[in-house]
C-alpha cells in the first residue's frame, strides 16, 4: 500500500474533480441531506457558493426557484465539472481566504459547504460574505461537526489506482465560529447539529457506522446583525 499524498487543497480538488460527486463520501452525503431539509424561499432570488465544487449545490438551488446562480472555487477541474451542469451560471476561479470580486449586497442567499475546513482564518471569508449579502438575505454554513474535525478527522480520498490524498484541513472549535460571527455582525438565526439518526432512511451505510449519535455536520443560518 502506497504512503499517504499530501497536496495543496486546489490541486487536491483538482485530482478528485472528475470522480467527485460519484465517490461514496458520507460527509457530503450528510451536507447535501442538510440542505436539502433547509426551509428555503428563494424565487427569484440570486444566490451565490463560495466554494461550489462541482455546482451539485448550485444544482439543488436552482431546483428550489433560485433565478441567478454564482458560484466561485480555488479548484479549475472542479469549476470546470460545475460548468458541464449549466451553461447559464456565473463561475469563476477565487481564492476565499482574499476579497472577492463581486459589488457589496450581490447576493439574498449565500452558502457555504464543506469548504470552510480548509481555511486556517474564519473571519476573512465570512466577513467578504457578509459584505456581499444583501440586507434582508440569509448565509448558511454546512461544515464538518467540530466534534469531529477536532479528533483530526478532514478531507481525504483515494484516487483509482489507490493512492489516499490528503490536503490541508483545521478544525473549528464552536468558539472560534461564535467569535467569528459576533466579530462580523452576523446574527445567529438557527442551529442545527446532524446527527446519523437525523439523515434520512436512504442513508449509506457509512453513516451509521460510528453510531446513530454520531455529529456528521454543523448547520448554521445567519442573517445580518
Amino acid at each position: 500500500m502506497s504512503e499517504p499524498v499530501t497536496l495543496d487543497v486546489a490541486a487536491a480538488y483538482d485530482v478528485w474533480a472528475a470522480s467527485y460527486d460519484g465517490y461514496d463520501n458520507p460527509m457530503v452525503f450528510a451536507a447535501s441531506y442538510a440542505l436539502s431539509q433547509a426551509s428555503l424561499l428563494l424565487s427569484q432570488k440570486t444566490c451565490l457558493e463560495f466554494g461550489c465544487g462541482t455546482g451539485r449545490n448550485l444544482a439543488a438551488l436552482a431546483a428550489r426557484g433560485a433565478s441567478s446562480l454564482i458560484g466561485f472555487d480555488l479548484s479549475a477541474a472542479m469549476l470546470a465539472e460545475a460548468r458541464k451542469r449549466d451553461a447559464s451560471w456565473t463561475l469563476f476561479q477565487a481564492d476565499m481566504s482574499a476579497p472577492i470580486p463581486l459589488p457589496d449586497q450581490s447576493a439574498d442567499f449565500i452558502l457555504f459547504s464543506l469548504t470552510l475546513e480548509h481555511v486556517a482564518d474564519l473571519e476573512q471569508p465570512l466577513r467578504e460574505a457578509r459584505r456581499l449579502l444583501r440586507a434582508d438575505g440569509t448565509i448558511k454554513i454546512i461544515e464538518i461537526h467540530p466534534f469531529v474535525s477536532l479528533q483530526g478527522i478532514s478531507a481525504h480520498f483515494k484516487t483509482a489506482e489507490g493512492t489516499e490524498i490528503t490536503m490541508p484541513a483545521f478544525a473549528h472549535p464552536f468558539q472560534d465560529w461564535l467569535s467569528a460571527f459576533d466579530r462580523i455582525g452576523l446574527r445567529v438565526d438557527g442551529l442545527k447539529e446532524w446527527q446519523a439518526r437525523d439523515l434520512g432512511a436512504e442513508a449509506p451505510a457509512k453513516i451509521l457506522r460510528r453510531g446513530p449519535d454520531w455529529p456528521w455536520v454543523v448547520d448554521w443560518t445567519l442573517s445580518p446583525a
